[in-house]
């Protein structure tokens, strides 16, 4: 049934990705409805009927400009699984992982990792577009104004963030926002959950998703009228998914069965049958208990599981995730004075594992541990309600870096003795110095503007090439180009010594 809504002419459509290393998914909701729950896109080209919120990130090119992606695509056909890391090739793989060659890996995409995540995101955002022209108006679609919102990582560096957003953009997305993966989870899960949250209440929130898991930890600052949360330290995570189950998994067949018959095994039915069973019923059901059968081992090709077995494949990236969340515990309560935090929330689709939620309530047995119900879809309910005035919100991020410009600075005694230094054209003994904007762990109040200024001071005649300024000491996290031939040359301001020179100020 299509609904037929009436537009007050500020209508918004909030759609939600949560664009993820193994599944994706698609959330929108409308601002003027009565109601504007998060509405999850459960019907998917491929899939086995209706009722499920994503779809494997996997896109097979027959060419360049054909491909089928998602549930259509069969693991066996050859797809392209996980670019999403390859936008990223900086994250540090952990050593229990097979590795990889980066440059390979690139070489065997038909385009670029940002070409290929922006076809995908097209595909899934033009169904999804489709699905909810059949539940609204089209009209009514295209009188709102749209309000895109992309999940990434909360480690992520900013490059890989860019990318993220240039390959959204491409897809048709635009204006993009971005939000953190756990700060949507909580979102969601803080609106969700029927826990009593109170002022000055922490917890931390692990989502634990296909690729990477992150985590960052929150504080309640107010409840009503409006539920607000601040982040309390700096958000952490690491390439320790549950895709690595599966690799594991992999691995210790192929090592059991060796290398001449993993060549006929692995393409096998049979084999892809068990990959599938690990997948969909072990990883999330196993709770670190097996009975062992006696004829355990591999025995006419067959190879039953004992406890130990699975453990093994599991153990090492639980123990990843289990030091990470120690990590925020840890930080939480050198913030707090010693106080531990409240709760400890579960989300993402390795997130809702049984045997990951034994684990981390054996170890912190003074913490309540909680997996929402709908784990698997927080991230994009998350993304969508964060655009509401209405819903949570996060008044402050705790900055994960230290972001600073390196200029040159006027000389001091105490500080620069024995630094190499210069005489610039205003006379003036100068040294590099870093201004630093924001330093790890800072609090950063949303919408707050930070600025610094500079200012650079040339010789009359100078040319283009006395404006670039190269260096290669730290790490270069964005690069701003200002085109300053359009601002007219009475806006400079411009001095004497003994011969004339300009001086350009700049506000950054």
């Amino acid at each position: 049934m299509v609904v037929q809504a009436s537009s007050t002419g500020d209508d918004r459509l909030i759609i939600a990705l949560d664009f993820g290393t193994t599944f994706s998914g698609i959330t929108y909701c409308f601002t003027n409805e009565r109601d504007s729950s998060p509405t999850s896109i459960e019907y998917w080209p491929g899939s086995d009927g209706a009722g499920v919120p994503k779809i494997p990130t996997v896109i097979r090119y027959d060419s360049p400009v054909s491909f089928t992606w998602g549930a259509q695509v069969n693991r066996q056909d050859g797809g392209i699984v996980g670019v999403k890391l390859l936008l990223d090739p900086s994250q540090p793989r952990p050593k229990y992982l097979p590795e990889i060659n980066v440059e390979e890996e690139l070489g065997k995409l038909p385009k670029s990792p940002v070409q290929v995540a922006a076809d995908f995101i097209g595909a899934v955002y033009n169904h999804a577009m489709k699905e909810i022209g059949k539940k609204v108006s089209q009209d009514y679609v295209k009188l709102c104004r749209k309000v895109y919102v992309l999940s990434v990582p909360a480690v992520w560096s900013d490059a890989a963030k860019n990318s993220t957003l240039t390959a959204a953009r491409a897809a048709g997305l635009s204006p993009v926002q971005l939000i953190k993966e756990p700060e949507a989870a909580a979102l969601w899960t803080a609106k969700k959950l029927d826990v009593a949250l109170h002022s000055n209440d922490a917890f931390v929130v692990c989502d634990a998703g296909g690729g990477t898991v992150d985590l960052i930890s929150y504080q309640v600052e107010e409840i009503d009228p409006r539920l607000k949360l601040k982040e309390l330290v700096p958000g952490t995570g690491g390439m320790v998914g549950s895709l690595g189950l599966n690799q594991r998994f992999e691995c210790a067949v192929r090592k059991l069965v060796g290398e001449r018959q993993w060549k006929n095994l692995q393409p096998s039915k049979a084999y892809q049958s068990a990959a599938r069973q690990f997948d969909k019923e072990v990883k999330k059901y196993f709770q670190g208990k097996l009975e062992d059968d006696e004829d355990k081992g591999l025995e006419s090709n067959t190879w039953t599981m004992t406890g130990e077995d699975v453990m093994a494949i599991f153990n090492p990236i639980i123990y990843d995730i289990l030091k990470l969340i120690d990590e925020q515990v840890e930080s939480v309560k050198l913030k707090l004075g010693g106080q531990n935090p409240k709760y400890i929330f579960l989300v993402g689709g390795f997130g809702s594992s049984q045997y990951l939620m034994s684990q981390v309530e054996a170890k912190y047995p003074g913490i309540q541990v909680l997996q929402p119900p709908d784990a698997w879809a927080a991230i994009a309910k998350g993304a969508a309600i964060s655009g509401m005035e209405t819903e949570a919100t996060v008044t402050s991020s705790s900055s994960t870096r230290h972001y600073g410009v390196e200029a040159w600075g006027i000389y001091e005694e105490d500080r620069d003795k024995g630094r190499p230094s210069r005489k610039g054209i205003d006379d003036v003994t100068r040294v590099e110095v870093m201004t630093w904007y924001i330093k790890i762990g800072e609090d950063l109040a949303r919408g707050k503007t930070i600025r610094f200024p500079f200012f650079r001071s040339f010789a009359e005649g100078y040319t283009d090439s006395d404006l670039q300024y190269n260096i290669d000491t730290f790490r270069t996290n964005c690069t701003v180009v200002a085109d300053l031939s359009k601002v007219p040359k009475e806006k400079f301001t411009r001095k004497t010594t003994e011969g004339k020179f300009t001086t350009i100020y700049a506000m950054i």
